[in-house]
């Protein structure tokens, strides 16, 4: 009798140890299906970042691509001077006698207060109104700066790419807001994302001149 009960003990043993086991083998595919479930939707997850990093660098590298321009999509490098239009056409034609043409022309010849000095003294205009115009022309190298905006923003003095790449597109706002009340230049001032794009693209330009 004792060695039945000592047999069925064993038994009863061996069964709870293995209850005990495939409840733990059970628990542990349970957990391994939950964890490969959390590895899956990390997986996606990560998935998406990636796309969304590489959708990201592409929009850098184009942003970088843009040139020095006036455009971002139908871009060209340089303007006509007869794009600001408070040049009148006997000055245009005394500029263009001096192999100044177009806008890149005319800010690479001023490159310094000597040279806007000499310009203006050589074709009988003041050199202040030759400095405007400069302004006008280096403004307009940035992308989705038309001629009308680059007028505005030397009227709020902005008179450069360096005054540019240092705004804030909100006060920047402000600032060409309140000078086109009074000049009336504008229809509408551009959305703060247009602004911000204008000083962007300016400081990317003075990046590439300092590389």
């Amino acid at each position: 009798m004792n060695y039945l009960i000592q047999e069925i003990s064993i038994y009863l043993f061996a069964a709870f140890v293995i209850g005990v086991i495939y409840g733990w083998v059970v628990k542990s595919i349970r957990a391994q299906r939950d964890l490969n479930g959390h590895l899956d939707r990390y997986e996606r997850e990560l998935e998406a970042l990636r796309a969304e990093n590489q959708s990201l660098a592409q929009r850098i590298e184009q942003l970088e691509l843009v040139p020095a321009s006036g455009g971002a999509e139908d871009w060209q490098d340089e303007y006509s001077l007869d794009v600001i239009e408070d040049i009148e056409a006997s000055t245009l034609a005394k500029l263009k006698d001096m192999d100044v043409s177009t806008t890149k022309d005319l800010w690479k010849k001023c490159d310094s207060d000597d040279a806007v000095y000499d310009l203006a003294t050589k074709i009988g205009v003041e050199d202040f109104a030759i400095q405007r115009w400069v302004s006008i022309a280096q403004l307009l190298r940035v992308a989705n700066i038309e001629a009308d905006d680059a007028v505005l923003l030397e009227a709020t003095e902005i008179y450069s790419l360096e005054d540019l790449a240092a705004q804030k597109p909100v006060r920047l706002g402000e600032k060409l807001e309140k000078n086109n009340a009074r000049e009336n230049i504008l229809s509408q001032i551009p959305e703060q994302e247009k602004l911000s794009g204008w000083i962007e693209h300016a400081q990317h330009i003075l990046s590439l001149n300092n590389k």
